[in-house]
């Protein structure tokens, strides 16, 4: 009997486990649809109150690491980012839940339009998201183009 206790406890615990880490991942999803809501809409105070303070983002140009402080710099000089006006969504999302922290991985999928020119993008993307209280808050953002030749989604 002791046993059979003991074994429906370990079983509940982990059912209970493994769905706290669904809703966990199904909350990251919700909280990545609404940050790209916010950049479609162009919404910089919405995009910025989903990252932490520390935020770092490896952008999709190749570039150098743009940390935290890189829109108080801009606004500071008086200089702005051309970033492209996005019309993309998720494909084959993926989110790993270790405790407070998630790791998302999926393709963005679409079109980017900069100085009147669109283009055709599909972007391979690893964030890492930090819940911070009961929101998730993006502290890595690491976005590249999937190479030509590559497996289209």
């Amino acid at each position: 009997m002791k046993n059979k206790l003991v074994s429906a406890c370990v079983f509940f615990g982990l059912l209970g486990s493994s769905l706290a880490l669904a809703d966990d991942a199904a909350d990251v999803r919700a909280t990545i649809e609404r940050h790209y809501a916010a950049i479609h809409a162009e919404d910089r105070d919405t995009i910025l109150s989903h990252h932490l303070v520390d935020f770092t983002i490896f952008a999709p140009d190749g570039g150098v690491l743009n940390e935290s402080d890189t829109f108080e710099v801009l606004d500071r000089m008086g200089a702005t980012i051309d970033f492209p006006v996005l019309n993309v969504r998720m494909t084959n999302f993926n989110a790993q839940i270790y405790g407070n922290v998630a790791l998302a991985t999926f393709y963005l999928v679409g079109t980017a339009t900069r100085g009147g020119n669109t283009r055709n993008i599909t972007n391979r993307v690893s964030a890492v998201w930090v819940k911070s209280g009961s929101e998730w808050k993006e502290a890595h953002h690491h976005e590249s183009p999937l190479l030509s030749g590559s497996r289209k989604h």
